[in-house]
């Protein structure tokens, strides 16, 4: 599996992770400039985003020390995020998703508030329930949201990426769920012991990592009810055709934007129909 045209090394694939890094921060301090207005949707993009780079860096951090198998079971999940994301937008799902989260979220913190085995251990494990939080509870049993998680193959396939689904999150369940052979790898690096086994090439995890996460960045803008400069989108391309031909040249539009952001420049305004409401 492979997007770039060559295989980039650590190095230059850090510095694609250090500017969709640069990108993501600039995007959530603008998501941020219009929270007193931010719907429902737009926080959960802001979100998913904050969530991408995040696990983009979490994966270069395994790599350094070799913990190839997780930085998989990260790329899986991260995988999981954008076709999630794709799905509700399409379907326009985002309140609905809030409320099935919400309700998901407060039932498994009260089994544990329940549990008498826990009782007494729970301080800073769980919050305490503010007023509100059991009113909107009380409101969602009475009528449940309607939502179910997509089909990571479905929703691969809607957005016309099944390689990724089939190398990326299909292929990397062999590093979440337990197999015969699962730390091999690991007993090599630590033991230093010899002779070692011919272990894959897994390079490729992270220029790919990079990628779902820029294609996280693009469908959580198309997804926003912000207004986005062209500039931006200029930027998210460049990453990804930096994955392709490591060019610095093709980090000038994340200078651009960066520079519009200096001088406080808006990167974003509402959509006039927003804007007339």
């Amino acid at each position: 599996m492979t997007y770039a045209d060559q295989h980039l090394s650590a190095e230059q694939c850090n510095e694609a992770a250090d500017a969709l890094h640069v990108l993501s921060g600039m995007l959530l301090f603008e998501f941020a400039r219009h929270n007193e207005t931010a719907s429902t949707r737009d926080l959960i993009v802001r979100n998913f985003i904050a969530r991408a780079d995040t696990m983009v860096r979490a994966i270069l951090r395994l790599w350094e020390i070799k913990a190839y198998g997780d930085c998989w079971i990260i790329h899986r999940a991260l995988l999981d995020r954008l076709f999630h994301l794709h799905a509700l937008n399409v379907a326009n799902q985002f309140d609905l998703f809030d409320d099935w989260s919400f309700k998901m979220q407060y039932e498994a913190a009260n089994r544990l508030r329940s549990d008498p085995a826990l009782k007494g251990q729970l301080k800073g494990l769980v919050d305490d329930l503010t007023t509100e939080q059991k009113a909107r509870y009380q409101r969602l049993v009475k009528t449940p949201p309607d939502w179910r998680r997509p089909k990571a193959e479905d929703a691969a396939r809607a957005m016309d990426l099944t390689i990724l689904y089939r190398y990326g999150y299909d292929y990397a369940s062999q590093h979440v769920h337990p197999m015969a052979n699962d730390g091999l790898e690991d007993f090599f690096n630590i033991t230093h012991l010899e002779p070692r086994p011919n272990f894959p090439e897994w390079g490729i995890v992270l220029s790919n990592s990079i990628l779902v996460a820029s294609l996280t960045v693009q469908e959580a803008l198309n997804a926003s009810t912000l207004s986005w400069r062209r500039v931006v989108y200029d930027a998210v391309d460049g990453i990804r055709n930096f994955l392709r031909s490591a060019s610095p040249e093709h980090l000038l539009p994340l200078a651009k934007v960066s520079k519009m952001f200096e001088e406080r420049i808006p990167l974003a305004q509402r959509h006039e129909s927003d804007l007339s409401q």
